[in-house]
């Protein structure tokens, strides 16, 4: 079933409106200065956040809006703003709750970073390659980078429908800068040229 199919299903399934503009789906939500935990909850807290660090004001969409999540995008930032290796290299797993079901369950997130592993689509094959004349060659480089998960599946995100993405590991340091998750993929926002 096509991303276009199954959001038109979901949304016929719920009541929602089918009109509305389709578009490219970017949410994103910043804990800063988590320290050392062994867990992170994003897509919970938004008191606080200014645009740049969040896009919505509740874990949930709007009654006209909807998405399919295909990438997760992960990243750990320190208080100068500079990356870092998220979580610095401990095992950390994934999970993302919509509803009240866990529509993944302790996805292990080493696998799709730099020095532990690379993402499964080979997406960062080359990013411990040289980039200029004054960085050298190393696998390491790569380790600072985001880290990204392509979901084989895709994920739905119903309107008015809570969702939060659950970090869990055993005692990961996440610094006194921020760390971002970012979901994207395809989705339908509200187009107000449709009912005026």
């Amino acid at each position: 079933m096509s991303q276009i199919s199954k959001l038109a299903y979901v949304d016929n399934k719920l009541g929602a409106p089918s009109s509305g503009q389709q578009t490219t789906r970017i949410l994103f939500n910043t804990i800063e200065a988590p320290g050392t935990t062994s867990g992170l909850i994003f897509f919970k807290t938004f008191q606080g956040l200014t645009q740049g660090q969040t896009n919505l004001t509740q874990n949930r969409l709007d009654s006209m809006e909807s998405a399919v999540i295909k990438t997760i995008w992960l990243a750990q930032y320190n208080a100068a703003g500079e990356l870092n290796t998220f979580g610095g290299l401990v095992q950390q797993t994934l999970s993302i709750i919509v509803g009240n079901q866990q529509v993944v369950k302790n996805l292990p997130i080493q696998f799709n970073q730099g020095v532990n592993g690379q993402a499964f689509d080979r997406l960062h094959e080359n990013a411990g390659a040289r980039s200029n004349d004054t960085t050298a060659e190393t696998r390491f480089y790569q380790s600072n980078m985001p880290c990204e998960i392509r979901l084989l599946t895709d994920i739905v995100i119903p309107p008015q429908v809570a969702f939060e993405v659950r970090i869990d590991s055993n005692g990961a340091a996440y610094g006194a800068g921020a760390v971002v998750c970012a979901l994207s993929g395809y989705g339908k926002i509200f187009s107000a040229g449709n009912t005026f």
